[in-house]
This record gives C-alpha cells, sequence and structure tokens, in this order.
C-alpha cells in the first residue's frame, strides 16, 4: 500500500493472494483481438480509431484467452464478443445513467426483449424492440450463443442473464439510497454483477454438453459456482480499487470492509484477499472430492462435471492473470474515469432505450 494511503496498482497486488494467476492461454487470442474490435466496430460503439485504441488497451481479448484456453477460432471470438460486450455495457453506468434506475430499466427492457424473441411465438420479428449499438450487438450475439443449444441450457442461461441485467438496476437504486451494510450485501449483489454466470455457462456450449439440471443446481456444483462468483468478486473488488475510489462507485466489498471497521485501506485489502483465498481453497477441496459427492452419475456427466469445474478453476484464474496485464486498473484505468471522464463508449445507452 502507498504510504498516502492509496491502493497499489493491480500489478502490484499478486503477493495477496494465495492462488495462482492462470498459466493456460489460448493460442488464438490475437485472432480474437481482431474479430471483435471489427465486431463491435460494426454496430458502432466506437466513435474513431482513439475510441478503438483506448478499448484495446484493455485487452479483452486475454482475458477469453484466459478463460477458454483450450478454444480456438470461432469458439473463443464468440468468447470474447461475450467479454467485450460485458465490459462496454458495464461502462455505461459509471457516469448520471448509473445513479438513474428508472432509465436504467428503460435500457434493461429493451435487453429483455431481445432475449425473448427466440422464445416466445408471437410473431415479433427481430428488430422490433429499439435498437443502437448496444441492442443490436446484443441481439447478434444472443442469436449465435443460442444456436443450435438444447432448451435446457437456453433457460439455464437466459436466467443467469436476468440476474446479470437486473443487478444493475439494483446497484443503481443503491447508490441513490443508503450503502451497503455488509460485505455480505455487497457480494449478494455483485454475485450477478460480476457476470460470472454466463461465461461459464459458454463451457457447457463449447463442450457440447448441458449438464443435468439436478447436477447443475445441486451440491456441490451449486456452492461450487457461489464460490467462483465470490472469488472474481473480491479479486476485482482489489484490483479495481483506485478505479473505483477515482469513479466514486460504493459496491466494493473494500470500501464497505474500511467503512464499518474504520480500518485503513491496506487492512481492508488484506481481509478481503483472505476471503478470497478460503473461497478459492474450499473450491479445491470439494473439486478432489467430486468423483465421490456424485458417486452413481454416469461416465458421461462426470466427464462433463470435470470440464466444467476446470472452466470454473479457468475463470477464477484467469480473471487474476488478466488483471495483472489490462490497463482497465492501472494508472491509465484511474485517469480514465477521474474527473467526471467517462469510455468513449459510455454514452450508447441513450441510443437503446427512447423515453416511454
Amino acid at each position: 500500500m502507498d504510504k498516502a494511503g492509496s491502493p497499489p496498482p493491480a500489478t502490484r497486488s499478486a503477493a495477496l493472494f494465495g492462488f495462482p494467476p492462470a498459466d493456460l492461454v489460448s493460442p488464438d487470442a490475437e485472432a480474437a483481438r481482431r474479430h471483435t474490435i471489427a465486431w463491435l466496430s460494426r454496430y458502432g460503439v466506437f466513435q474513431g480509431d482513439a475510441s478503438v485504441a483506448e478499448y484495446d488497451a484493455l485487452r479483452f481479448d486475454l482475458l477469453a484467452a484466459y478463460f477458454y484456453p483450450g478454444e480456438t477460432g470461432a469458439d473463443l471470438a464468440l468468447g470474447n464478443d461475450l467479454c467485450g460486450w460485458y465490459f462496454v455495457f458495464d461502462d455505461q453506468f459509471d457516469g448520471e445513467l448509473g445513479c438513474r434506475p428508472q432509465e436504467v430499466l428503460r435500457l434493461l427492457d429493451a435487453l429483455v426483449q431481445v432475449t425473448r424473441e427466440a422464445e416466445e411465438p408471437t410473431g415479433r420479428a427481430a428488430g422490433d424492440v429499439p435498437g443502437g449499438p448496444l441492442v443490436e450487438s446484443f441481439r447478434d450475439l444472443w442469436h449465435r450463443i443460442h444456436q443450435g443449444r438444447p432448451r435446457v441450457w437456453r433457460e439455464r442461461f437466459r436466467h443467469h442473464w436476468m440476474e446479470y441485467l437486473h443487478s444493475y438496476h439494483r446497484e443503481a437504486l443503491g447508490r441513490t439510497g443508503s450503502r451497503p451494510r455488509s460485505v455480505e450485501a455487497v457480494v449478494a449483489l455483485r454475485r450477478h454483477s460480476i457476470g460470472v454466470q454466463p461465461c461459464l455457462d459458454l463451457n457447457e456450449r463449447f463442450g457440447g454438453y448441458a449438464l443435468p439440471e439436478a447436477v447443475h443446481g445441486g451440491f456441490p456444483l451449486e456452492r461450487m459456482r457461489e464460490a467462483t462468483d465470490d472469488v472474481v468478486v473480491f479479486t476485482n473488488d482489489i484490483v479495481s480499487l483506485a478505479k473505483e475510489l477515482a469513479a466514486g462507485d460504493v459496491h466494493n466489498s473494500v470500501i464497505v470492509q474500511r467503512e464499518l471497521t474504520g480500518c485503513t485501506l491496506e487492512k481492508a485489502v488484506e481481509h478481503i484477499a483472505r476471503l478470497a483465498d478460503a473461497r478459492y481453497q474450499w473450491f479445491e477441496e470439494t473439486a478432489a472430492r467430486l468423483p465421490a459427492l456424485l458417486a452413481g452419475a454416469g461416465a458421461d456427466t462426470l466427464r462433463h462435471v470435470a470440464h466444467y469445474v476446470d472452466g470454473m478453476r479457468q475463470v477464477m484464474r484467469g480473471n487474476l492473470a488478466w488483471s495483472y496485464r489490462t490497463a482497465r486498473y492501472d494508472e491509465r484505468g484511474i485517469a480514465a474515469v477521474s474527473s467526471g471522464r467517462q469510455r468513449p463508449w459510455a454514452g450508447l445507452a441513450a441510443y437503446a432505450a427512447p423515453a416511454r
């Protein structure tokens, strides 16, 4: 921790954690990088070369390549499109929109309607929902991800997306009301807004299987998925601390821990890092016991579970590895949101949901 009490850059946080960053990365990261920049550009997300360069410095292609190290070609490109869209969407809420719950709801309504287009036999044509770069790119992403997937998977994926999208409304309400009162309250909300579960769903898509609901939603996988959420939340709250202090955000477990206990930022960071380590350790201990815990499951199910669990591991470790290499949380990332500045693509929500 710097003497002035400000948090360290992400690149100086490695020693805080007791679990390792990912050491596997897809060889197609560069191809995925070019693909997603072209894809977002095609939908009008970027206004000029400077906007593209600022996005490119964040290296979301590395995040996807760490999350899905065994994937290449179109599959990795799809995973990278999801990661890129997530962060473009998230950046819409760093300014005034993040404090206007009703306007957030209007944006979310447009996206929720897109998720219904393929499932509801109402005669609604694709494109009937008001568009703009966010909605149109989301529509394309949604349909590509769903292509050929079984209903059990589609319903699960949509459920995770509804939790993710509506968490932004709850966060907006939190910014205009009382501040979070506990670390547990922050984590309960951030488990949805962190967007981990749809990323985990892609492991099933890439592996060509859909876990039975009793396995996916039962013990121990349900709690292991929750632990994965928590590790990513705690890690992100530490590495993004300086950025979120600069932006004035309150949905950060480190900030809440400091306010509740009156401790220094350094002590709060250490406490949250210990929570991350404990959750990761529990995950690995449980993973080692899976054959016994799932005794009686068929060979195919056990093989698919092993693949899915490794996917959870790669998300936790990959998020940590990417955090040390992205410009999102270093001095450039802090400057990008200081003094009220927003990312060049942060005004896209205005095109997505006209007032009702």
